[in-house]
């Protein structure tokens, strides 16, 4: 129970301090979408909806804030006109690149306390944790 409340914890305040330096006007769960589709190339709406695990409209309602603010754009499929894809625009790219940036920042910040044998400790079992995710996740599909 300590290591989910220090999880949940870590979460809030690294995703609030990434929000109030990032200084735009980006939801996290936005910010999570840009990466999605950035690691895609570009993605349908409907893997985007899948990967959140949310309704299509939701995610269209998401898309349509993304576009207004110059962070995508849509575009038809070329083998299939009747699917939206949607991909990342120039000022998206710059902001996912201004997170990773942000991202290793804060995070230095963080692990100053720790010496590097701690240092390593965690990033050690964290790998093991991501693994394990991964797997349960694979299974689970």
């Amino acid at each position: 129970m300590r290591f989910q409340r220090s999880l949940i914890y870590l979460n809030r305040i690294f995703s609030a301090e990434m929000m109030k330096q990032m200084d735009v006007q980006v939801t996290s769960t936005q910010m999570f979408m840009l990466h999605f589709i950035r690691e895609s190339g570009s993605c349908r709406l409907t893997a985007l909806a899948e990967k959140l695990d949310v309704q299509p409209g939701a995610v269209t309602a998401m898309i349509d804030r993304l576009g207004r603010s110059g962070y995508v754009t849509r575009e038809n499929d070329v083998k299939d006109r009747r699917v939206i894809r949607v991909r990342l625009t120039e000022a998206g790219e710059e902001i996912i690149n201004k997170s990773h940036e942000l991202r290793k920042e804060i995070v230095a910040k963080y692990m100053e306390s720790l010496s590097s044998t701690e240092v390593e400790t965690v990033t050690v079992l964290m790998e093991k944790l991501v693994a394990s995710a991964q797997t349960l996740s694979n299974e689970a599909n």
